[in-house]
């Protein structure tokens, strides 16, 4: 009599992030009723009756499966091949699926669902299952596993899923007779050959008596098996690189702690932030003069580069004294850098700074078009200062504004044009009433017309060489002032 064999205490795995091929399933048998629907459900869709639910041989089924991880589907779904079916649903086929087992992450789920046919080019759900592909303990699923199928349902791959395949609800002798099953795969029981052919048969024995009587169908699949030069080996979960070891400093020096909070938001900046741009703050602001050393330090900062960035403390220092360096044209481009423009009172409080600054060099206005300033007015605040050039140096500066178009906003271009077209048909439509009029007065609101024209025209003048105040008649982005000086002059064109 041979004696029995002994439980195998030698563990063989492999890392999953090693296992460079494909994931692959196999389908099994469905066994178990199809369920036919009711005569209501019948009579509110008679195409039901030409379906595969109403044959009676097995009707032509199809599986398909798909792989889950984080409440999102990794891959495309695969179905398996058409099969006639005559007295049971067998479909026996392996399943290669797009995923490899490397990029499998510990919580994926196989999302299995049976379709039927409902008329042409349409199917519906018999049932679905999901079940995990790593054990609680991170080791691949081995063996064959059946599904408790979810009648008229497709299979829910999300993590707190509705349609699981191993249920604690299901029969206890079938769940008793799986887990010992699993043990005796694992080598964790005595083999003993002829007893354990008796006792596999008398399982599956039950097993079927058991899905006979219940009221729910089951899908069978099984697990694929990894075996090198006569071995067979367990797939453990495994990232890449988990064995690097991470060095610590044992010394008495300063050890750098990585904070993940490093990048959020400081509260307390934010509300110092706050309180220094307040608007109760400006009174009080108007009448601050720096002392020797602040004013050293203020001129340091005008003389930084365009492409110098700002600190938080050389930010507030040029937002203390803002209404101090309103004559010095050299200062509203670092100011402009201070303000956050996603807060509204600070904006406003801006915008009324702009008017009252001393108007700024034409060369110095070419920073105002860089990517850095987004807002629309302070472009045409760039704009307005162009205008004032003559035509030689805007030569000069042509390719860089032509660069700066890119980054002009279009959509408010467009929205303006539309307006001044708008406004336009308006004052057509004016003058035609205006036709109706006699000479005499046409002539008096001619003569007050051009006196308005010219008094605004020299207002503007002044405004620009003094402190910009209209910022009313920002009304010209960049697009618009280029074309219309190239019509003007032909060699910017």
């Amino acid at each position: 009599m041979l004696a029995p064999e002994r439980p195998n205490q030698r563990f063989n795995y492999v890392y999953s992030c090693n296992m460079n091929c494909n994931f692959r399933i196999k389908i099994g048998t469905l066994e178990g009723k199809l369920p036919k629907p009711s005569y209501k459900a019948l009579i509110n869709d008679p195409i039901l009756k030409y379906s595969g639910m109403f044959e009676e041989k097995c009707s032509d089924l199809h599986v398909t499966c798909q792989v889950y991880a984080d409440n999102k589907p990794l891959a495309f779904p695969i179905q398996t091949s058409y099969k006639a079916f005559t007295t049971r649903w067998n479909w026996n086929e392996w399943l290669t699926l797009p995923v490899k087992f490397s990029e499998l992450p510990r919580n994926a789920l196989l999302a299995f669902t049976v379709w039927n046919i409902h008329g042409p080019n349409n199917s519906v759900p018999v049932g679905g299952a999901t079940i995990s592909v790593f054990g609680k303990y991170g080791a691949l699923r081995q063996g064959m596993h059946d599904l408790r199928l979810w009648n008229n349902l497709q299979a829910d791959g999300s993590l707190n899923t509705r349609t699981p395949g191993k249920t604690d609800c299901s029969k206890e002798q079938m769940t008793k007779l799986s887990k010992l099953t699993k043990k005796h795969r694992n080598g964790h029981m005595i083999k003993v050959d002829w007893l354990d052919r008796l006792t596999f048969r008398e399982i599956e024995l039950i097993n079927e008596k058991e899905k006979r009587s219940s009221n729910f169908m089951f899908l069978m699949i099984e697990f694929p098996r990894i075996i090198a030069y006569g071995v067979e080996y367990t797939v453990v979960y495994f990232e890449e690189d988990g064995e690097a070891l991470c060095s610590s400093n044992n010394s008495n020096e300063i050890v750098m702690v990585p904070d993940p909070e490093i990048t959020a938001q400081n509260l307390v900046e934010a509300k110092h932030h706050k309180l220094a741009r307040s608007i109760r703050s400006g009174p009080s602001d108007k009448d601050l003069k720096p002392n020797a050393d602040t004013r050293d330090q203020l001129t340091a900062i005008l003389n930084y580069p365009p492409t110098k960035s700002l600190s938080s403390e050389e930010q507030d220092l040029v937002w203390k004294f803002r209404f101090y360096l309103t004559n010095q044209k050299k200062a509203l481009t670092k100011f402009l850098k201070c303000v956050n423009w996603k807060i509204p009172s600070e904006e406003k409080q801006a915008l009324d700074l702009l008017g009252r600054w001393q108007a700024m060099d034409v060369e110095d206005a070419l920073e105002l078009l860089s990517p850095q300033y987004t807002h629309p007015i302070i472009r045409k605040y760039a704009v307005t200062r162009l205008k004032q050039a003559p035509d030689e140096d805007l030569l000069m500066y042509l390719l860089q504004l032509v660069q700066a178009l890119k980054y002009e906003n279009f959509d408010e271009i467009k929205r303006s044009l539309s307006k001044s077209m708008t406004s336009s048909s308006d004052s057509s439509e004016k003058e035609r009433s205006f036709s109706t009029h006699s000479d005499s007065e046409k002539f008096e609101t001619a003569n007050e017309h051009v006196k308005g024209s010219s008094f605004t025209s020299q207002s503007e003048q002044s405004s620009l060489e003094e402190p910009f105040a209209a910022l009313g008649t920002l009304d010209c982005d960049l697009a618009t002032f280029l074309i219309n000086r190239a019509c003007a002059n032909e060699m910017l064109a």
